[in-house]
Formats: C-alpha cells, sequence, structure tokens
C-alpha cells in the first residue's frame, strides 16, 4: 500500500511538471500577435508614403520585425527592425506615384503573423 501511495505521488508530480511545461510553450504562442493595424497616408508634395503600425504588446522578443513596401505588386523596399521602441511607430518612404499606382506595406511579427494595407493616392487616380 505505501509503495502504491508513492507511485501515485511520483506519478502526480510527473503529470503536473508535464502540464507546466506544456503550458509554458503554449502561452508563449497564445501571446504572440500579428500587427493590430496599419494606416497609410500618403504626402503628394514630397510624395512620401507614410505608414503608421501599431503592434501591441511587443516586447525585446516580439516585436515588428519587418515592413515591406510594394507598388503595383512590386517590391520596392523591405526594412528590417532588431526591436520595436513604442506601440505605434511610423515608417515613411519617398515613392514617387503615377495614375493608377497602388501601394502596399505589409507589417511582419518576429513571432506570428503579418497585416497589411492599400491605398491608391489622389495624384495615382
Amino acid at each position: 500500500m505505501k509503495i502504491r501511495c508513492e507511485k501515485l505521488v511520483v506519478s502526480g508530480a510527473v503529470l503536473l511538471l508535464a502540464f507546466f511545461i506544456l503550458f509554458a510553450f503554449a502561452s508563449e504562442s497564445a501571446f504572440a500577435n500579428s500587427p493590430k493595424d496599419v494606416k497609410l497616408e500618403y504626402d503628394e508634395s514630397s510624395q512620401t508614403l507614410q505608414a503608421s503600425i501599431t503592434h501591441s504588446p511587443f516586447s525585446p522578443g516580439h516585436y515588428v520585425e519587418k515592413v515591406e513596401v510594394k507598388k503595383n505588386g512590386q517590391a520596392l523596399a523591405v526594412q528590417e527592425f532588431k526591436a520595436q521602441s513604442a506601440e505605434t511607430f511610423t515608417y515613411a518612404v519617398k515613392i514617387p506615384v503615377q495614375p493608377g499606382d497602388v501601394l502596399e506595406v505589409k507589417a511582419s511579427c518576429s513571432r506570428f503573423g503579418s497585416k497589411s494595407a492599400k491605398i491608391a493616392p489622389a495624384s495615382a487616380k
């Protein structure tokens, strides 16, 4: 009876340890999230596209890792980051546009997911 009780306690401890390990790995990916918002504005006078990117929560290991800019589906600029300094930050790039042009920005999380937005500047309509 005493041996059976000890086996039960050891089995319970192993099961509890396995649960905590599983929870630790699952919670890390559960708290990873894609950027929440990408807002685009185009300044015609300076021919500059500004992307206001919101990603929260962020931390040293969880941040916007990459911002990609496309014009009419063609890659124009890629900026990689090693950290994020604020919940919302602005990325700007100078891009001349012509009628019919569509600009797209994609922000990618270092852990999981991405968010994109498109704009057809007034001077490109």
